[in-house]
Parts: structure tokens; C-alpha cells; sequence
């Protein structure tokens, strides 16, 4: 940890930032700074502008007020070109690599390297093994990013990123789609990248990360700065009361009373990814479904959510068999999927809250001519977004304005007004912060007592412990353990996803 200030200007310096939107300040009169050769976390819920200021360091938005320094001197970014000309780099939760490239076309983009005026292509596959190299990936250059596994892309944007021997690596949530094993590779690169020198800005919600990584963190809430300290003797019960304001309510699981079959499958294969799975859920319950990186719990929520259909076995949904063709074909039968991919394939991006929220059951408020009701739909979203804690300055913004915790429980507000019975999430609270995960498992648990059969996929065993009436452990693409939350902690339930047998 930094024990005190040095006397050279620091790699970066934020003074009185500001940055507003109509009805919002997303910014006011922030402050921080971070030295060569440090890692500096910035921890805030969801809304509490830590985004805003990520855009602003990377060029995409404008500053209303503040400087910006760089190793002491004034600069103006104006764009995102301008960013990385100055030497900053940031890596967000969405990617950005086009799927139809190779890794090597990608982290060259824009400054593909030329002889004579020709492609040097050569030299474009030598730069990025050296910037793979600099993470430890042993990924062809060659291979096209489509073909490669979320967690393999997640660390291919970051090597785009070092591609570019960056002053300021901003690490947005970087570790999300990670697995263990990954995480750890990209710890060591942070560590590497530390004492080359390189000012890393790492946010992230997942605290015990800040506080092994971090030598210092910036607390935002609501748009401003809290504190900002050297992490020295903090905890994360400490860290969660700084972005609070006060401790966090948690959310405690209470025994449920499972109902009639909701859905069940029998010997469902898909390719060497799901191999005879069989699995029960009821009305009334939530199920939890984990594993290590790519054991396959991934593709079971996106098949009983229609996204993949199966090779073979039987899936039986409100007591009638089902193939289904495709997400329609799940709703039409009650079943919606939430995947890990909120931005994506959830969302609506250039839509309002409202047209999100009611976009899927349109129909039941449609008039004798066809044309939606404009009062009754403005009602029914409004008390949807109300029902899930939706938080928006109006119904009418944007959703890409909101958080990404605002953004997921207005997804679940969207498939609860169309009435569907099943709802499968995988991922459901990634990029989510302390207090819209507890307010989330409430929702969630709302569904489940009313009568809803709820699946829960999670690589978060802290998440299945307290959701779950069954957890369902998968291991190379089988339900190998059934585990009852409450003869397991943590550190248990971890020991049996790897490979261990339950106490």
C-alpha cells in the first residue's frame, strides 16, 4: 500500500468534475487523483456516477466543469481518439470487438500498422501476441473473437486495450465474466502493469478485490465524492457503509412452500455442452444452478429459455411437452430468459423505460382498432417499474441512462406484467451493485411466493446461498450435485463446485 504522497505530479488528477443531464446530476464537484503506478478503486452503487466519470475519461461525454490533469498538465478530451492519444485506455463491461474478426484485425483497428502502404500483417500479428503475452493468454492471433467464449473475449478486450501502451488503463468491472482462473491472470497483469508504472482505475463491485488490488479508493454517492483513503485496515463491511451512507439490509432467505411442476427436463442433451440432464422446477421456488466457467449451466438457462434448442431429451412446460424454436416460442408457453448479456440481448437501448417495460405485453392494452390505450399503458408500466423499485428520473428517459441495477429490474418488471410463469436469469445481479442485489433477491423472492417457478444460473455462490431452495451443481455439461443451502456455507458449496463431495 502507498504509504505517503509522492512529490511528482500524479498520472492523473480530477478536479471538481461535473456533469449533468436533463432532470439529473450525474456529477458534482468530484475529486480524485492517482499516481503512477498504482491501482486506484472506485466503488459507488449503481447511479452514483461512476460511469459518467469513466465516459468522461474516455472521451465519450463532455465535463459541464472541472480539469482534467495528466502528470500535472491541463488537458481537454473531446473524443474517444483524443483519449487514447493521450494515453488513456478504458475496458468496459460491454464489449466492443466485432465477432466476425480475428483477434488480431480487432486489437489493430484503426491503427493497423503499414509498409509502404500495404497491411504489414506480419507486424499487426507480432503486436498482438506481444499484447497477449502481456496477460498470459495463449489465444491465436488468427482466431475469429466470435468463436471464442465470453471470458475469452473479456480478456481479448482488455489485451486491445494494453495494444494501445497505456499511461491510464480504466478497468470497468473487468473480472464480471470472468472464472477463477482468468481472474487470477489478470491480477497478475495488474500487478505487472503496476510496476511498469501504468495508473490503473479499477471499478468494480465485487469488494474483496478492490481491497486486495486497490492501494486506495474513491467512494462515490449520488454524483459525489465521499472519501477518498488509503485501503490500509478497511473491510468490506467498512467499504459497503462508505457507499451505503449506512449498512446495507440484507436480504434474508425464509423456507418457501414449492407448488405443482413448473418445468421439467429429462435426458436433454445439446452437443458435448449438456449431457442427460434431468431437472424439476416448481411453482413457488427458486432453483440455483452452478458451476465452474463453461460446465454448462450457461447453456441449460438459455435452452429452457428457448435461445439454443436441444439435441435430445424432453422438456415438459405446464405439464405439456415443448420444443421450442426459439425465445417466442418460450413466452408463449410462459418462460422468459434473462441472460448474462443485459445490454445485448435484455435491453432496448434507444427506447424509453416505459416503452421496455411494456414492450412485451403490448397486446392487453391495445384498444378495438389495435392501437395501444396511451393511459393504460402509461398506468401499467408505471406501476410495474413501481412494483420492481425501478428508480428513473421519468418513465419517458432513456434506458441506457439508467443503471445497470435500474436496467435489470426493469427487465424483470417487463416479463412480470406480461404475466409469464417461468422466469430463467442467468447472471442476474453481474455489474450490479450492494443495495440492488438485495433489492433484486427481494423481487425475485416476491415472484417466487406468488407463485412463479424461478431459475436462478449464477456463477456467484454468495447468490444461489441466499436465493435458492435447491442448488443444482453442474460439472462437464451434468447435474452432478444437489445441494440444500442450508446444510452449506460458501466456502463448502465452493469445495463441491470444484470437484469435492457435499459434507
Amino acid at each position: 500500500m502507498t504509504a505517503s504522497l509522492p512529490s511528482s505530479p500524479p498520472a492523473l488528477e480530477i478536479v471538481g468534475l461535473g456533469k449533468r443531464f436533463p432532470g439529473v446530476v450525474a456529477l458534482a464537484d468530484v475529486s480524485l487523483r492517482i499516481d503512477a503506478g498504482s491501482v486506484h478503486g472506485l466503488v459507488g452503487q449503481n447511479g452514483a456516477g461512476k460511469s459518467t466519470l469513466i465516459n468522461i475519461l474516455s472521451g465519450m461525454y463532455a465535463a459541464d466543469e472541472g480539469v482534467v490533469r495528466l502528470a500535472g498538465q491541463p488537458v481537454e478530451i473531446t473524443d474517444t481518439r483524443r483519449a487514447l492519444g493521450l494515453g488513456i485506455a478504458t475496458v468496459y463491461q460491454e464489449l466492443s470487438l466485432l465477432p466476425n474478426l480475428t483477434i488480431a484485425e480487432n486489437l489493430s483497428l484503426g491503427r493497423e500498422p503499414r509498409r509502404r502502404g500495404i497491411l504489414d500483417r506480419p507486424a499487426m500479428i507480432a503486436g498482438t501476441r506481444q499484447a497477449l503475452d502481456r496477460l498470459g493468454l495463449a489465444l491465436d492471433p488468427l482466431a475469429i473473437v466470435g468463436n471464442l467464449s465470453l471470458a475469452e473475449k473479456q480478456m481479448v478486450e482488455i489485451a486491445k486495450a494494453l495494444a494501445t501502451d497505456p499511461r491510464i488503463l480504466v478497468l470497468d468491472e473487468p473480472t464480471a465474466p470472468l472464472g477463477a482462473h482468468e481472474s487470477g491472470i489478470l491480477f497478475a497483469a495488474i500487478a505487472r502493469l503496476k510496476a511498469q508504472g501504468v495508473a490503473i482505475l479499477y471499478v468494480s463491485h465485487r469488494f474483496a478485490e478492490v481491497l486486495a488490488l486497490c492501494d486506495t479508493a474513491t467512494v462515490l454517492r449520488n454524483g459525489r465524492h465521499v472519501v477518498t483513503a488509503p485501503l490500509t485496515g478497511w473491510t468490506e463491511s467498512r467499504l459497503t457503509d462508505a457507499m451505503i451512507g449506512s449498512r446495507t439490509e440484507r436480504f434474508e432467505h425464509k423456507a418457501r412452500q414449492p407448488g405443482e411442476v413448473a418445468v421439467a427436463l429429462q435426458g436433454i442433451t445439446f452437443g458435448h455442452q449438456l449431457r442427460g440432464i434431468d431437472l424439476v422446477a416448481r411453482r413457488g421456488e427458486i432453483v440455483g444452478v452452478t458451476g465452474l466457467l463453461g460446465a454448462g449451466q450457461n447453456e441449460l438457462g438459455r435452452l429452457i429459455g428457448g435461445d439454443i434448442v436441444a439435441d435430445g431429451g424432453e422438456m415438459v412446460v405446464g405439464g405439456r411437452p415443448r420444443r421450442f424454436r426459439g425465445p417466442a416460442d418460450a413466452v408463449k408457453a410462459g418462460v422468459c430468459l434473462l441472460t448474462e448479456e443485459r445490454k445485448a440481448e435484455g435491453i432496448l437501448p434507444n427506447l424509453t423505460l416505459r416503452e421496455n417495460i411494456g414492450v412485451s405485453s403490448l397486446r392487453d392494452r391495445r384498444g378495438p382498432l389495435g392501437l395501444v390505450r396511451t393511459g393504460a399503458e402509461q398506468q401499467a408500466t408505471e406501476a410495474a417499474a413501481a412494483t420492481f423499485g425501478v428508480v428513473a428520473a421519468s418513465m419517458e428517459t432513456p434506458i441506457r441512462r439508467l443503471s445497470g441495477g435500474n436496467q435489470q429490474k426493469a427487465l424483470v418488471a417487463r416479463w412480470h406484467l406480461a404475466n409469464v410463469d417461468i422466469f430463467v436469469l442467468i447472471e442476474p445481479t453481474r455489474g450490479v451493485d450492494v443495495g440492488a442485489r438485495t433489492e433484486i433477491y427481494r423481487r425475485l423472492d416476491e415472484l417466487a411466493r406468488a407463485g412463479k417457478a424461478i431459475i436462478v444460473v449464477s456463477s456467484e455462490l454468495a447468490e444461489v446461498l441466499a436465493l435458492a431452495d435447491r442448488i443444482l451443481v453442474v460439472r462437464a455439461g451434468r447435474i452432478d450435485v444437489v445441494v440444500d443451502p442450508a446444510s452449506v456455507d460458501e466456502e463448502v458449496l465452493n469445495l463441491v463446485v470444484q470437484g469435492a463431495e457435499a459434507a
